[in-house]
Parts: C-alpha cells; structure tokens; sequence
C-alpha cells in the first residue's frame, strides 16, 4: 500500500509532516542487524533501545507510517516480561535484539519502574486493535495475560491500602518504583499519582470495551473517588497526587497533572475547564524541561476542543526539530490522528471523525490512512467540511462526521459531509 501523505495550504503543516515522516522512519531497526526484532527506536538518541514509555506513546504515529509488525512486536516484548518475580511490573527497556537493557535493570527487584507505564501498556496496546482490527492484539496469550494482570495482580500486589489504586514506595528512586511519569519531581515524592490514576482508569475503559461491565464499573469507581477526594474548590485545580504522609499535593505536576485530563478522568464540565485553565498557565510558567513531556500536550487540549492551544504545543514540537524519536513519531500523529480528530473502531469497520483544525488551517488532507484493511483518503475544509474516500476495503465503511449520522461509503466510493461551523478555541 502506498505510504501516508499529507498535504495542506498552509506549507508549514506540508513541511513539518514530510520532516516527522522521514525522521520517524529513520529510526526503524526492523532487521539493520542480525537478531534484531521488528522494532523502533524508542528513547534517548544516544541509547541504542526501546522504553515502554516512549512505545506506548509512539504506537499510534507508528501505525500510521505501516510500523503495525513492529507496534506488535515491542508491545508484547513488554507484556511477556511482567513476571510474578518482578511483581508484575514490566521490564523498562529492551535491546533491538530483545535483551533487557542493563543500564535500567540490575535485578528483578531492583530496575526503573512506574506505575503508569504499567497501565499505558494496556491502554495503548488496545487502541492498536482499534486502529487495525488485528484479532492477535486480543487473542496472543502474552498479551491477553497481560491486560488483565495489568488492572488485577498487579494491583493486588501494590495496593497496600485497599483502595483499588496500587501506591509506589514513595523514596523518589525510580529503581524502587515511582508513582508517576514526572522524574523531574524526585525531591517531592508521591505514593499514588494522577497519572497513574488517569493510566489505570484509560486502561480499564478500554478493556471494559472489549469484556464487559466489570471493568468499566472499576474505571467509574475510580473516577468518581477522584473528582469527589482530588479537587480544591478555592484553588481550583485537582491534585497531582498523594504523598508519603497521605495527604494530597496540590502544586504543579507536568505529567501528573496534565495526562489526568488526557485520559478524561477530569471529566468534561466546569472543572475541568478550570483545571485546564490552570495547566495552561503553569505550562507558560514552568515549562517542562525534557521534550519528551511536550508531545502529550496537543492530545491534552484536542481532546477537550481546546484546539488552537493543541496547536501552539504541536507547533512547538515541530519548531524545535528535535532528534528525541518521541517528536517525530508523535508529531505525525498529532498532524493526522489529532487535527483530522479520528477515532478509529475498525473491528466494526467504523470511522469517528471531529475537526480540530485551528485558524492557522483551513485545508488538510492525509491520504492513505490505514484503518484495519481499508486505505482512506480524508479530507477536511475548515471546520465543518469532511470528504472521505475509501480506495480500497474488505466492505462498506461507517463514517460518521461531528454532529452528523452516520454514512457508509463502499470501496471505491466516496461522501461529503458538511456539518454546523464550530469556532476554534
């Protein structure tokens, strides 16, 4: 199939896009050396390895650029390594030939370890299944084991109060365990952060999808312990987590403050508007120093119509051209996926789509999308016009545009949406 494009009438998107494509691809490892598994650079420039972390996040650019054998391969790399001896955490990071990196492990008790990771695995892996349909993201043994050790063994093993919620030691020793994605934060440790919550909540959601009422009633439950015990009415914004003393952390998180309404465990109402306004704010204030933290952001505010906030973050992701691999992988996600605002379920053979094109853009167009078997041209003017097509598919597509039904478009066809204007925000 032919490989993704994207055009534009801005040539800054057309520019940016050709940049992450090309970066990203170059830092595949799929067979460059003898025994090397079907992978992708994933972490630090200078270390020749794949994170969970960096995976996890990646795995959606990944697809669209035809990494899907290599997505599958790192993800259950991880998966296979969440031991009973390592207390079903998974390994931090890996060689391209699948040996664990020593420079992160010394130990099945002693190696890097965070407890969001742990869910986003999850999380992640299950949204490829709903961008490729692929029945081995469900029916693998590693993997299936894995999504529902995830949310119950490990859990048992590290929820030493009983909440449902599993806590780290709280030393700020990453080799011991930390509680978030924030390592710049280690002088002010936490035993349960946001964004593990919010990571613990996004997974059971997505299994609760899948298997039933049972996990999405554990994702309601810890939501609602959330937004009833985490918010401070005269601060206005949600705690980042909880500390040794068990007492709630009210300051500024990166990580484990924005990835909570990232996931939607903030919910979509007046507080977390507010709450959002705080980020956006401390994010002018005290930007995160690692580039790493900035590729969540556009996800952040697309997910909650703040569109042209999720394109000065995207902006700033594509300005700074940095090697980190992160970038480049997320920045063609957040060019395709996120502006287009997709939401793919291709084992219903079904396409959700709702723009989030700011002012800067009024034409996009990303050709060879790849949901499951079907190869779609999308195309969005403004923010109320969509025309899709489908070059080519095992059957009709349903695609359903903003606030409009519902339309299935057969191989070869192709429909015009036009929907009410909404402004940017």
């Amino acid at each position: 199939m032919p490989g993704l494009t994207v055009t534009s009438d801005n040539a800054y998107v057309e520019n940016a896009f050709a940049w992450a494509r090309e970066r990203a691809l170059a830092w595949v490892t799929t067979d460059a050396a003898p025994g090397h598994l079907a992978s992708y650079w994933a972490g630090y420039p200078s270390r020749a390895m794949f994170y969970s972390r960096d995976v996890c996040h990646q795995a959606g650019g990944a697809h669209l650029l035809g990494l899907d054998a290599e997505n599958f391969t790192m993800l259950r790399h991880f998966a296979r390594s969440a031991t009973a001896a390592r207390t079903w955490y998974p390994v931090w990071a890996f060689h391209f030939d699948g040996e664990i990196a020593a420079l992160d492990y010394r130990g099945d008790d002693d190696f890097v370890r965070e407890i969001p990771a742990v869910f986003d695995l999850t999380w992640r892996a299950l949204e490829q299944y709903d961008w490729t349909g692929d029945q081995r993201w469900l029916d693998d043994p590693d993997l299936a084991a894995y999504y529902r050790r995830s949310v119950n063994e490990f859990v048992e093993a590290h929820d030493s109060d009983g909440d449902g919620v599993p806590e780290a030691p709280g030393t700020g020793d990453i080799f011991v365990g930390s509680a978030t994605y924030n390592e710049q934060d280690a002088d002010h440790p936490l035993i349960v952060a946001a964004d593990g919550i919010a990571l613990q909540y996004a997974a059971l959601n997505a299994l609760g999808k899948l298997y039933g009422d049972d996990y999405c009633k554990r994702a309601t439950r810890i939501q609602q312990e959330f937004l009833a015990t985490w918010w401070d009415e005269q601060l206005g914004r949600f705690a980042r987590g909880r500390t040794v003393d068990h007492g709630l952390d009210f300051g500024w998180g990166l990580e484990s403050s924005w990835i909570a309404s990232m996931t939607g465990l903030t919910g979509d109402g007046p507080r977390n508007e507010l709450f959002l306004d705080y980020v956006e704010k401390q994010l002018e204030l005290s930007p995160p120093q690692n580039i790493e933290a900035f590729s969540y952001l556009p996800e952040v505010f697309f997910r909650h119509g703040r569109d042209e906030s999720a394109w000065r973050w995207l902006r700033h992701l594509i300005d700074s051209r940095d090697d980190y691999p992160e970038v480049s992988f997320t920045v063609v996600h957040h060019l395709v996926a996120g502006l287009l605002g997709l939401r793919p379920d291709a084992a219903s053979a079904a396409l959700f789509i709702d723009s989030h094109l700011p002012a800067d853009i009024a034409r996009l167009t990303a050709d060879h999308v790849r949901v499951g078997e079907w190869d779609l041209r999308i195309a969005q003017e403004g923010r109320h016009t969509a025309e899709v097509t489908v070059h080519s598919g095992p059957g009709p597509l349903t695609v359903t545009v903003g606030s409009a039904g519902p339309c299935s478009i057969a191989p070869g066809g192709t429909a015009r949406v036009t929907t009410p204007t909404k402004d940017a925000t």
